[in-house]
């Protein structure tokens, strides 16, 4: 069995639904569901973006599965993330980390290209401050979750692989006041009524946060696509 860590409901969605024989439950605040993709059984935790909950609750989700199944056998981190290289477009897909545990299981015509990854504190919302990152760290992407989840991953002594899509590109900026409404980085839980009531207040910044989130389910589904093919391909060689 694969656990499968995913930072928000919405990035999850679609592979959720493609699994087969789904079971929900609950494990330490992450909303999990196991099921199947092709022969192999996996768990998805939800985990929430960025500390300190990503990392506590998938902490928690770990303590579980090492408990009770012992044929658990590695961890995928997978997700959006904001490209800081300026030749990045929406929609290409990552390795991220641990690209040798799944590059050489996948055919060559299916195989992502690998990628440096930084992990932010806060969202990379604008042009400038994409920029700044790109040219301090090198890296090609920036997320709010792998530095944190792959040390735990070794720490329970199981392999890990990062994969993540490209949400949105170098040169655009964000409707981060917006977006900000709708989860409480504090508590790690959303908060659409926030969000509902900000929209209230300021109706013109519903245009570009709708222009915004219409281009993401596309996102999702081509990462969701792509992992269901390269667990049916890979699954049951995947971390042995």
């Amino acid at each position: 069995m694969i656990l499968i860590l995913i930072p928000s409901h919405f990035e999850a969605k679609a592979f959720i639904a493609g699994l087969v024989g789904r079971w929900e439950s609950r494990i330490g605040g992450a909303d999990c569901t196991e099921g199947k993709s092709g022969e192999e059984a996996v768990t998805v935790g939800v985990i929430g973006m960025g500390q300190p909950h990503a990392a506590r609750r998938a902490r928690a989700v770990l303590v579980d599965l090492k408990q009770r199944n012992a044929n658990f056998r590695g961890v995928i981190l997978a997700g959006f993330a904001g490209a800081l290289n300026p030749e990045l477009k929406r929609g290409e897909i990552f390795v991220t980390a641990g690209a040798a545990h799944l590059l050489p299981l996948l055919a060559a015509a299916e195989r992502p290209r690998e990628a440096k990854l930084a992990t932010v504190d806060k969202i990379a919302g604008t042009a400038a401050a994409k920029r700044e990152l790109f040219e301090r760290t090198g890296a090609w992407l920036c997320d709010m979750e792998q530095a944190h989840l792959e040390p735990l991953a070794q720490e329970f002594g199981v392999p890990f692989v990062g994969l993540r899509i490209v949400s949105d590109e170098a040169h655009e900026d964000l409707p981060v006041e917006t977006l900000g409404r709708s989860y409480d980085q504090q508590t790690g839980t959303y908060t659409p009524w926030k969000l509902a009531g900000y929209l209230a207040l300021h109706p013109l910044r519903i245009a570009k946060l709708a222009a915004f989130v219409r281009l993401l389910p596309p996102v999702r589904n081509c990462l969701s696509d792509r992992l269901h093919t390269w667990l049916r391909q890979a699954g049951p060689r995947l971390f042995r």
